[in-house]
């Protein structure tokens, strides 16, 4: 995508594999295809705020599936790109709290830290 120079072909391949995931029987993969999608190739042709609402929409379908690890790196994604967004920070650390409620009680360990972090920094 971007790194390679060409954001807008890679945003194309992101929109192509996000279609072929919609296809019946293809969730077993999606949840991390859509996550590659949404933080790697998206924000280089649109505003990170149109990756807020994917995110927890993907983080939703990873749950339902059973893939808590990939649904929770999309809790933590959406909550560093609320940060970056410029949101206020109350409300950012309040989205940090509750990330970090469900990701204790996921048992999501290493992605806590890494919410921990961006809470106390």
């Amino acid at each position: 995508c971007g790194p390679f120079g060409k954001p807008h072909e890679g945003h194309e391949m992101a929109k192509a594999a996000e279609l072929i995931l919609e296809r019946p029987g293809m969730q077993s993969g999606a949840i991390y295809a859509l996550f590659v999608t949404h933080v790697f190739c998206h924000h280089w042709t649109s505003p990170l705020h149109d990756a807020i609402a994917p995110l927890l929409k993907v983080y939703q379908e990873g749950l339902e599936i059973g893939d808590t690890d990939r649904a929770c790196w999309c809790l933590m994604k959406r909550c560093y790109y609320l940060y970056f967004i410029s949101r206020d920070l109350g409300s950012v650390q309040k989205e940090l709290e509750a990330t970090i409620h469900v990701l204790t009680q996921l048992k999501q360990d290493d992605t806590k830290v890494k919410m921990v972090n961006l809470l106390t920094t």
